[in-house]
């Protein structure tokens, strides 16, 4: 098992933030679903473009990274102010789905803060090998 999984403070926001790209992945797909025209295909292709990203700062993270560490926090920041817009909602199924993603991006954000805060990634070693 790789040794930046094998701390807490860097698996947290590695492994939720390669999921966040998986469910981006996912509302490209939907987005396509409900709307086949060029604008849905370009909302979509940028979803895409965005979930691929996310697996990426997560993968590059894993393998020891320290710059990608850096994106995993402004991502997590930055879906926070996403939440924390979408919580004033009127739509009642969005509030509810924001709801439900609210503590996962919460945990996130703060094990990434944490990890970078206590430079948990240099605490692994070099190319996150132990």
């Amino acid at each position: 098992m790789n040794a930046v999984l094998r701390r807490p403070l860097l698996a947290i926001p590695v492994i939720l933030t390669a999921l966040t790209g998986l469910g981006v992945l996912g509302v490209a797909v939907g987005t396509v679903l409900a709307n086949s025209r060029l604008f849905g295909i370009g909302v979509a292709g940028m979803l895409v473009l965005y979930g691929l990203s996310l697996i990426a700062f997560a993968w590059f993270t894993a393998k020891g990274q320290g710059w990608a560490l850096g994106l995993i926090v402004a991502s997590a920041l930055l879906h926070l102010m996403v939440v924390y817009s979408l919580l004033t909602s009127d739509d009642r199924a969005q509030f509810v789905g924001t709801l439900i993603v609210a503590p996962f991006i919460l945990v996130t954000a703060v094990t990434a803060i944490l990890a970078v805060g206590r430079h948990e990634l240099g605490k692994v070693g070099r190319g996150g090998r132990a």
